[in-house]
């Protein structure tokens, strides 16, 4: 019942006090490979989604873009990052852009994860100068898209706790990840539930419940964050990679939003859920030919 009882607190999104990042005196959530200086070409900037690290981009670092820099945003409480200070999605989006104009580079490639698409959004809309593509990977829509997201989310974990095999608020984590990973119907699958018993099982003691502070802090602000002037958007090239058994963001909704957005692209992973950097080998190849980069190049 504890456990249920946070989930549905999360689901009526509680809220976090912690302040913004640009508020906490020493707290830099962006880093870079070395190269982040005026001048460069081209800047390739990660930003992953709630609870994930920025090492899910790693095959992004193999692509030897010629004069260019790997930039990347952390989340609170991870990645070294002290949990003092919360997710704001604007003011994420305004920080990454103001590194971002300080070195002016020709060409910015943004590769948003989850909450990361929407923190991809409100940087790029902050961007000056420079041409400006966006890949949107497994992509948080706005609102009410987060708090329906949660609310069914909340219910997977505890359909998840009943599947459990063991004990212990770890292992329930564990078991919905599965769910993550192949969407909610995969069950019904035999050889596709067992890749995702065996999958799951490869990340026991790496997949945890995370810290209820955490979660706030990573979440809160997607619960009511709602893209402003969509137009200010529409000249950019904007390409979305769904999977679509997607159960955090369903690929209908996620659809109607790339609409909005007028994307160029929207890549469906049949069969696919939400961590599809796991279960779909060729995303990071799809995500640089979008950019119109060529391989090793």
């Amino acid at each position: 019942m504890r456990i249920l009882f946070s989930l549905l607190l999360l689901a009526l999104a509680a809220c976090s006090n912690l302040p913004p990042p640009q508020k906490v005196e020493g707290v830099n959530p962006v880093v870079h490979d070395g190269r982040a200086e005026p001048g460069v070409g081209t800047a390739i900037v990660l930003i992953p989604g709630a609870m994930a690290s920025i090492e899910l981009f790693a095959p992004v670092l193999d692509w030897n873009v010629p004069d260019s820099t790997v930039m990347a945003y952390r989340f609170p409480g991870v990645d070294g990052l002290e949990l003092n200070h919360r997710v704001d999605i604007v003011d994420s989006g305004a920080l990454i852009a103001r590194h971002l104009n300080r070195i002016k580079p020709e060409r910015v490639f943004l590769i948003g994860y989850s909450t990361g698409g929407a923190i991809a959004l409100e940087t790029a809309r902050r961007i000056e100068g420079a041409e400006v593509q966006i890949a949107l990977l497994s992509t948080a829509s706005d609102s009410p898209s987060a708090a329906i997201a949660s609310a069914r989310g909340a219910v997977d974990v505890v359909k998840a706790l009943f599947r459990r095999k063991k004990s212990g608020l770890d292992e329930t984590w564990l078991e919905n990840y599965r769910t993550l990973l192949y969407g909610r119907r995969h069950f019904s699958e035999a050889e596709l539930a067992e890749q995702s018993r065996r999958l799951a099982a490869l990340q026991r003691g790496y997949v945890s419940a995370p810290p209820y502070e955490m979660t706030l802090a990573h979440t809160t602000d997607l619960m009511t964050w709602y893209l402003e002037a969509p137009e200010e958007l529409h000249d950019l090239r904007i390409g979305f990679f769904h999977g679509s058994e997607d159960s955090v963001f369903s690929e209908a909704m996620t659809w109607r939003y790339a609409k909005r957005l007028q994307a160029e692209t929207f890549r469906s992973y049949q069969g696919q859920g939400h961590l599809l950097f796991v279960t779909e080998p060729r995303i990071w190849d799809d995500i640089r030919d979008f950019f119109g980069l060529a391989p090793g190049n």
